[in-house]
């Protein structure tokens, strides 16, 4: 282990924007390499469009089935199946069974601090109930980590 890689309390729980987030590594325990976190969404849940300046990302399906946009592509992604999301292309995803689980990798790591700083800490293992998303919020939260809202999800 490098000396510049911390041990940390993981996982940590968080609810954001109507789904549940257990950030497994961050860019603490990975020297700054990767975060990995497992995401657990409902039926019709996306994020707005947005692109990524600093981070890439990869969604592997654990469960369940999203439709990923990545640029101007549209892909049903199956269980066992990942679809890649590199920096500076414009990308969403929506949910299309009752309930989707997904790994999300971003490289290097530090995006997790994104949905941490925007979430609030979960009190149990379950997605959340359904909330308004404050997009304004959002947009504000993402300028320092390089990231845009573009349009909004999809329908």
């Amino acid at each position: 282990m490098s000396a510049t890689t911390t041990l940390r309390s993981l996982p940590h729980d968080i609810w954001f924007a109507n789904t549940f987030m257990r950030v497994l590594a961050d860019k603490a325990s990975t020297n700054g390499q990767f975060a990995l976190i497992e995401q657990r969404a409902p039926k019709g849940f996306s994020p707005p469009l947005h692109v990524h300046a600093n981070e890439d990302q990869l969604l592997f399906v654990v469960a369940g089935t999203i439709t990923a946009r990545r640029g101007d592509q549209d892909a049903e992604v199956g269980e066992g199946e990942a679809v890649w999301l590199p920096r500076g292309v414009p990308h969403t995803f929506r949910v299309e069974t009752d309930e989707a689980r997904l790994l999300e990798i971003s490289t290097p790591g530090g995006f997790e601090d994104f949905h941490i700083g925007l979430g609030t800490q979960a009190t149990e293992v379950r997605i959340p109930e359904p909330e308004p998303i404050d997009v304004p919020a959002m947009i504000a939260a993402g300028i320092p980590f390089g990231t845009e809202i573009l349009g909004p999800p999809m329908p």
